[in-house]
C-alpha cells in the first residue's frame, strides 16, 4: 500500500481552490482529487446558518461522505488533493492532513469570480441584490474567515497569480 500524501488547498469561494487541486491532479498523475463542492454538503438540512461564526460552525459541517472518499482513497495513489475551504479547523479531517495550503485571494478578486461563475444566467435585478448581500451582510463574514482559516496554514499562495506559478512554489517547499 501507498502512503498517500494529503494536501489540502484552502480559501475563499472564487480564490482558486478547484483550479489549483485540478491542475496539481494532472501534474501528478499517481494522484487524485476531492472537491468540497462535489458534496453540496452546505446545502444539508444540517449545516449551520452562514451567520453562525466560523470559529463554531466549522465543526458543524457534516464531511463524512467526503471523509468516506477520502479514506477510500488513501493508499491508492501517491498524492490525494483535497479542495476544502476549512484546511486544519475541521477536527473530523484533520488527522489525515499532511499539508494545507492557503490561496489568499483579495475579496474583489473572489467576489468577481464567483459572479462570472455563478451568476452568468442571472438577471440584473438578481446580481444587484447579491452583490448589495454581499456587501452588507457577506464581506465581515469573508474577512473573519479568512482570519481564523489562515491561522493554520503551512504555506500561503498568491489567488492572483498564474496557477503554475503557485504549483512552483507548492513543489519547492512540499513536493
Amino acid at each position: 500500500m501507498i502512503k498517500s500524501k494529503v494536501v489540502v488547498i484552502s480559501g475563499m469561494g472564487g480564490s482558486g481552490k478547484t483550479t489549483l487541486v485540478k491542475e496539481l491532479s494532472k501534474k501528478y498523475p499517481n494522484s487524485k482529487r476531492i472537491s468540497f463542492d462535489d458534496y453540496d454538503i452546505d446545502a444539508l438540512p444540517d449545516a449551520p446558518p452562514i451567520s453562525m461564526p466560523i470559529e463554531i460552525a466549522v465543526n458543524q459541517y457534516d464531511i463524512s461522505a467526503l471523509l468516506a472518499d477520502l479514506k477510500a482513497a488513501y493508499g491508492t495513489c501517491s498524492y490525494l488533493f483535497v479542495d476544502f475551504p476549512f484546511g486544519y479547523k475541521h477536527e473530523a479531517i484533520k488527522e489525515y492532513i499532511d499539508k494545507v495550503i492557503y490561496i489568499k485571494t483579495p475579496l474583489d478578486v473572489c467576489f468577481a469570480r464567483r459572479l462570472i461563475r455563478d451568476f452568468k444566467d442571472e438577471t440584473v435585478s438578481s446580481i444587484q441584490s447579491m452583490a448589495k448581500n454581499y456587501l452588507e451582510f457577506g464581506r465581515p463574514i469573508f474577512i473573519n474567515y479568512e482570519r481564523f482559516i489562515n491561522q493554520d496554514t503551512d504555506l500561503v499562495v498568491d489567488g492572483t497569480l498564474d496557477v503554475d506559478k503557485n504549483i512552483e512554489k507548492i513543489e519547492d517547499i512540499f513536493l
